[in-house]
């Protein structure tokens, strides 16, 4: 047996995404994926792409056969299979999937520019329970919109405990320092004119929090007919120069 046949045996077919209709072939890992070319050209200019380029003379177009799948390198058989999932779901509109699975779908949309599952998975996930500083992490990573994080934002600045050296390294330098900047920033507003800093910033009201989060992570408040969910508009008694102002001094202590 020469090296290319040895090669083949040991690849195997998905047991569910290999579809006898399908005319797009993928190979991850050792597994072949046999799916439908539609939902990859329609959405994905990556894929477009790939499946643009022309042949070589005499040779087969990428894609179109097990023997010149598309190889798809740094992705599990089990990643992609939750991805494809979408596209195949028995459900139609029900999308019951845990926060794991989601992510994965999140992050192959973002990898591979298909909007429409970016928005899915970023919908599904507004749905299921997940820690604040998961979700900052996971939609920091994959380009959500921040908006949707204002209130997260918001607990990690309310919370009693700072951040912790573990958490600030999973968030980033800048976003550790901006949620530390907030959390002094809230403190530092009396509970009422010309009174004692708050001990806590669990007592500011919401409307201020989140002017202070806009202002400080430089989030853009959706319009009347855009009202991203995990945001409530609401009128707002703190106004952005007070929050500067404060900032500023905080910082210049």
């Amino acid at each position: 047996m020469n090296q290319s046949n040895e090669h083949f045996s040991s690849l195997r077919r998905h047991e569910e995404y290999f579809l006898s209709g399908g005319d797009l072939f993928f190979l991850i890992q050792h597994t072949i994926f046999r799916v439908h070319r539609y939902f990859y050209e329609r959405e994905s200019d990556f894929f477009r792409n790939i499946l643009a380029t022309p042949a070589s003379p005499g040779a087969l177009r990428q894609g179109t056969a097990e023997a010149n799948a598309i190889v798809l390198d740094n992705i599990t058989p089990d990643e992609f299979a939750k991805f494809n999932w979408v596209f195949y779901n028995p459900k139609y509109s029900l999308y019951n999937r845990p926060v794991e699975d989601w992510t994965v779908i999140l992050s192959l949309a973002h990898r591979w520019g298909f909007p429409e599952v970016h928005a899915l998975a970023v919908r599904e996930l507004e749905k299921l329970e997940f820690p604040d500083l998961d979700r900052i992490v996971v939609y920091h990573k994959y380009d959500v919109d921040r908006r949707l994080l204002v209130t997260r934002y918001a607990a990690l600045c309310e919370r009693e405990e700072p951040l912790t050296v573990e958490e600030g390294a999973r968030l980033g330098m800048e976003t550790a320092m901006t949620i530390a900047q907030g959390r002094e920033i809230a403190r530092a507003i009396p509970a009422t004119p010309g009174g004692p800093r708050l001990p806590k910033a669990a007592g500011l009201p919401f409307e201020e929090m989140a002017v202070i989060i806009k202002n400080l992570f430089g989030v853009v408040p959706p319009s009347p007919v855009e009202s991203p969910a995990g945001l409530i508009p609401r009128k707002a008694s703190l106004s952005t120069a007070t929050v500067s102002t404060l900032g500023s001094r905080i910082f210049c202590q």
